[in-house]
């Protein structure tokens, strides 16, 4: 988990730099992978929001939910999510990098929530599981 933060913080640190090196746009993508980003990137910002939902409902619920462990997890998915969906959305040349980790996190998410065998995470599960596989 600390090396997952790790990349996270990395990768932001590495967007946050405008160095015009790195901040070119990618316009020789074509359509196609314009609407595959679009596609994608929406996956992924649904996938946050509903992660958002779901945090709350933890917090709300106590007791196994309210495990530091768990709501890490969904904090880290929400970032991911959110990150990557603004990255696609922007034909980023470093969605693809940030797409591994969001994969990892999606797939490790809806495995957690799988485990806790709560009808209400219904719509946790099936938003990380679709974001995962747009980012896999």
């Amino acid at each position: 988990m600390k090396s997952i933060f790790t990349l996270m913080l990395s990768l932001a640190a590495l967007f946050a730099v405008s160095l015009s090196s790195f901040a070119a746009p990618v316009y020789a993508q074509g359509a196609a992978a314009h609407h595959d980003n679009v596609s994608s990137g929406k996956a992924c910002a649904d996938c946050a929001a509903t992660c958002e939902k779901t945090l709350a409902y933890f917090q709300k619920k106590g007791g196994k939910y309210a495990e530091a462990k768990k709501q890490d997890v969904l904090k880290d998915c929400i970032a991911l999510c959110k990150a990557s969906a603004d990255l696609k959305s922007r034909n980023s040349a470093h969605a693809a990098k940030l797409d591994a980790v969001c994969n990892e996190v999606c797939k490790q998410c809806a495995e957690m929530c799988k485990e806790l065998k709560d009808p209400a995470l219904k719509d946790c599960i099936q938003s990380c599981e679709t974001c995962h596989d747009c980012c896999g």
